[in-house]
């Protein structure tokens, strides 16, 4: 091969062909290095395909990992509000249980304060305990209801006697029933009527 020219990009020359004629052969660097303008502003992409490779699958691992974090974060939340309903109905039954056990004992204060009616101030001490007591109770959200007179209801009565009376009417309360926000703490005991 013989070099005719060369130049800054590229070289000229000529290549022997069939027939031992001689072609001329141009080779020229297309590359825009250091040229300014509208050719300038779009550039190649010289990255080998496996840097492109690895950053597509460096993308897709980071969505992944976003969706994972997403994922978690629900589900999170999800059993933050299961645990704090958990809380709610434990402690909502540990208070039900402890007024189940101060009924009981009002329920004897309220017996002692009538035995003692021969001491009048050994009757208004027991008043005063039991006055506290119901309000404590009240303050709880937790009200008595005493149903003599009225109609006999099974879902808040427990009718342990029958006496003389008007039928299915509640003539006598021996133990009074307690409510609290609209649910049965403690059904009445009571005595129906039978004509």
């Amino acid at each position: 091969m013989k070099i005719t020219e060369a130049g800054p990009l590229g070289t000229r020359g000529s290549v022997p062909h069939q027939g031992g004629e001689k072609q001329p052969v141009s080779v020229v660097d297309r590359r825009r290095v250091g040229k300014s303008g509208k050719a300038a502003a779009v550039e190649p992409n010289l990255k080998p395909s496996y840097v492109q490779e690895l950053e597509e699958r460096v993308d897709r691992a980071e969505a992944t990992l976003r969706r994972r974090i997403e994922e978690l974060d629900e589900e999170s939340r999800r059993s933050r509000e299961r645990i704090r309903a958990d809380l709610e109905l434990r402690f909502a039954q540990r208070e039900r249980d402890l007024l189940l056990e101060v009924l009981p004992m009002l329920d004897d204060l309220d017996r002692a304060a009538a035995l003692a009616s021969e001491s009048p101030a050994i009757a208004e001490g027991l008043a005063l305990v039991s006055a506290r007591t119901n309000a404590f109770l009240k303050k709880h959200g937790c009200e008595q209801f005493v149903p003599e007179g009225e109609p006999f209801d099974p879902n808040s009565m427990d009718a342990v006697a029958v006496l003389e009376g008007p039928a299915n009417q509640v003539v006598k309360v021996f133990q009074c029933g307690y409510v609290r926000g609209g649910e049965l703490l403690r059904p009445a005991r009571v005595a129906v009527g039978r004509p």
